[in-house]
């Protein structure tokens, strides 16, 4: 069977359940909805391992060395034996795979030093022939969804996550093959489903990407409730247009904003 890793990333809140939920309706694609094993791996082979009670200084080195050419493979067998995904495509969701603090710790936007970076060069090489995708929504649209959810303090504090999250995606993306990343808008996944669904399917190397849009359509006109942490269904279908005078707000969100679409150059 061939086999071919999947990772949706993205800032919290925006649209990273709804994606991993759409694409799992294709017969082809399995994701789980967070596992975080990437996280625990990265704990392990950057914080655990130089625990000296946890580990010999003098196996540390080997330790490495033998955990980056194995537990690719043991990641595999961890979703194919233990929880029985058998589609070729296989992965995760799970928005702080690209935090850069993932590892240093965050309060909001507030993120102790030093950074840490995020999994998604781990996952990479341990992972070499996995594919991205980068689902990226309006940074206001995003902060005003994590303060409703309480995350943050302030609607700035929020255009500062979106900020973070997302730089760190698109330097990644900069430095992978342009066939292993792939990025859509969430306004375009509602908006414009069939594009949207044959881009994702070219990239994907489906023969027919149909189920997708069709799922996308459906959820028009019966929106299927999510689990946690998509809770607010009608944050999901309606991609409101920004407020008016609050374009100094993307100033906040950098060249990230501007890479995107967000901000005039």
């Amino acid at each position: 069977m061939d086999s071919s890793p999947l990772f949706i990333v993205g800032s919290p809140r925006s649209g990273t359940t709804f994606l991993c939920s759409v694409l799992n309706v294709h017969p082809l694609i399995q994701l789980t909805n967070e596992c975080r094993v990437f996280a625990l791996l990265k704990h392990t082979l950057e914080i655990g391992a130089h625990r000296p009670d946890l580990l010999g200084a003098g196996y540390r080195e080997r330790f490495s060395s033998f955990s980056r050419r194995t537990l690719g493979p043991w990641v595999e067998r961890f979703y194919r034996e233990e929880l029985g995904l058998t589609a070729p495509i296989w992965g995760d969701k799970h928005p702080p795979y690209a935090d850069p603090t993932l590892l240093s710790g965050r309060t909001g936007s507030i993120a102790r030093e030093p950074h840490s970076g995020s999994c998604l060069r781990l996952i990479r090489e341990l992972l070499p022939n996995a594919r991205f995708i980068h689902i990226h929504r309006d940074p206001r649209h995003v902060a005003n969804s994590l303060l409703h959810k309480h995350w943050i303090g302030s609607i700035e504090e929020g255009i500062r996550v979106w900020e973070q999250y997302v730089s760190e995606i698109i330097e990644f993306f900069d430095d992978i093959p342009t066939q292993h990343g792939h990025t859509v808008s969430y306004r375009s996944l509602i908006e414009d489903p069939y594009a949207t669904a044959a881009g994702i399917g070219q990239f994907l190397d489906l023969a027919d990407a149909a189920p997708i849009s069709d799922f996308l359509v459906s959820q028009r006109h019966r929106p299927t409730p999510f689990s946690d942490p998509v809770t607010d269904i009608a944050d999901l279908y309606v991609v409101r247009d920004a407020p008016a005078g609050d374009q100094k707000l993307l100033a906040l969100g950098g060249t990230a904003a501007t890479h995107l679409g967000y901000a005039a150059a």
